[in-house]
Formats: structure tokens, C-alpha cells, sequence
């Protein structure tokens, strides 16, 4: 990240009260308690926030040594990439350093403990983890089975992590300089589906799933079943609930599917 905070064009807060800092960062990642502050007298929180879609960017920096506990969470997807200072993060009984060179992926845990050193800054992209399965399955062209495991620890500089990161720091500028992206509908969309693919090209269980059906299929295999059934069937009347259970996907992924292999 530069030193120019990212996503200052859309501020959230930036407040010295720590119960007013904890309700915040309560609303914008998950529910969690400030457990140690260096000094009250000193705090102050920031934070700037833009949501896409199903991708929300978030920013955050800490004036001073703090130390927050989150509970639980399961269906949230968190990028964590860090400033200049380093940023420890315990998921459970692992420990991260988060910085420039190292990002983190987390899926799901426990109990989250963060250690912010005095001045960290945090740049977070958000998402669901149904949502993010849903646009894996739309990539695959059919139904699957299963769940995203990423790693924990993503390499910024070179390989798959260093093209997320350029792009995350791409589009936090852009939505700085260019009030386009968020006023047209259109544009905000494909930012998202960018952003969703993106972090599906990062290291995760699936991966190798994925790349092999893009790899060797012109279209998806689903779209390539409804065709090769309406060419067999011709001459007689097709409907769509013929078509999804031939190729066992809803509506919206076969849709899906024919728009981005087809253009309608």
C-alpha cells in the first residue's frame, strides 16, 4: 500500500472512543472485543469502506498498540493485505505476520486474536463464502461438491499473490480518481466478478479442479451437454427443466454458463 490511505473517498469513521471503534469494526468484519489498548488517551481508529457487490474493500489503521479477539465466524472470506508495519493474526493455534511481502487468507476459525502495532494499516477485501463457492461453480460451468480451502499464507511478491495484490491496489485507485465505477451499475458488476476470479486463482484445494476444466474446454461442459441434447432433439419441443436435468446445475448457473461462453 502507498502512503496515501486507500479508499479515502469513502470514509466510515475515524473515532478516538474505543466502544465506538469496536462497534465499527463489529459491523464491517466480525464481532470482536478490544482487549488492550497501549494508551486510551492516544487511540484513534480509521476507517474507509466500499462495497461492490459481493465483494466489500476495507481499509483500517490503528494510532496505537492494540490488541482485539474476534468469536467465531464461518461464512466470510478475508484477503488481509498489510502496511508498513507488520500485522500479527492467530486464526485459532496458527500465527501469521501479515506485511508488504505476506498476505492472509481466512476462511474460517474459532477465535481470532490480531495484534496491531502502533500505525498498522490494513487493506481487507470481504466476501462470502457462499458467494465465492457460487462464482467457483459458474467458472466450473455445473455443479460441484465440496468447499474452498485456501492457504493461510499468500506471497505478494511474485506468482498468483502478486497479481491479486497489484490488482487490489489497481482498483483501490481507480474507485479513488474515477467516479465512474461506482455510478454505473455495469462497471461496479464486473469489478466484483474480477475480483471473485482473481481470488480463485489463488492457492486452494480446488485449484487444479478449476484449471483443468478452463484448460481443456472451449465451453463448459454443461453448456456443451445442452447443445449436443437440443441438436439430438431438434424436432421436438425442449424446456428449460429439460435442459437443467440433463445437465444437473439451477437455472441461474446454466444461464450463467451460455452468457459467458456464448454471449447470450
Amino acid at each position: 500500500m502507498e502512503r496515501i490511505k486507500p479508499l479515502t473517498k469513502f470514509p466510515i469513521i475515524a473515532t478516538k472512543n474505543v466502544e465506538k471503534a469496536e462497534f465499527q469494526l463489529s459491523q464491517s468484519i466480525a464481532k470482536l472485543q478490544i482487549e488492550r489498548i497501549a494508551s486510551r488517551h492516544d487511540f484513534l481508529l480509521e476507517v474507509n469502506e466500499v462495497n461492490l457487490g459481493r465483494n466489500t474493500l476495507h481499509y483500517n489503521r490503528f494510532r496505537v498498540d492494540t490488541e482485539i479477539k474476534s468469536g467465531p465466524y464461518t461464512d466470510t472470506i478475508f484477503f488481509v493485505l498489510g502496511g508498513g508495519v507488520p500485522t500479527t493474526i492467530h486464526p485459532d493455534k496458527e500465527r501469521l505476520v501479515i506485511s508488504p511481502q505476506k498476505a492472509a487468507i481466512i476462511t474460517s476459525a474459532n477465535q481470532i486474536k490480531v495484534e496491531r502495532p502502533e500505525n498498522s494499516e490494513l487493506l481487507i477485501l470481504r466476501v462470502s463464502s457462499s458467494d465465492l463457492w457460487h462464482h467457483f461453480e459458474k467458472l466450473m460451468g455445473r455443479h460441484d461438491r465440496g468447499s474452498l480451502i485456501f492457504d493461510l499464507s499468500i506471497d505478494v511478491n511474485e506468482g498468483p499473490g502478486a497479481m491479486f495484490k497489484r490488482l487490489l491496489e489497481y482498483m483501490t485507485k481507480e474507485l479513488e480518481y474515477n467516479d465512474l465505477v461506482m455510478r454505473n451499475p455495469d462497471l461496479r458488476r464486473s469489478y466484483d466478478e474480477i475480483l471473485l476470479s482473481a481470488l480463485l486463482a489463488l492457492p486452494h484445494n480446488q485449484l487444479e479442479k478449476l484449471n483443468k476444466d478452463r484448460e481443456y474446454q472451449v465451453a463448459p461442459g454443461l453448456v456443451r451437454r445442452a447443445e449436443e441434447y437440443m441438436k439430438a432433439h431438434f424436432n421436438k419441443a425442449i424446456t428449460i427443466s429439460d435442459l437443467l436435468q440433463i445437465c444437473g446445475c439451477s437455472r441461474s448457473v446454466l444461464f450463467s454458463a451460455f452468457r459467458n461462453a456464448r454471449g447470450y
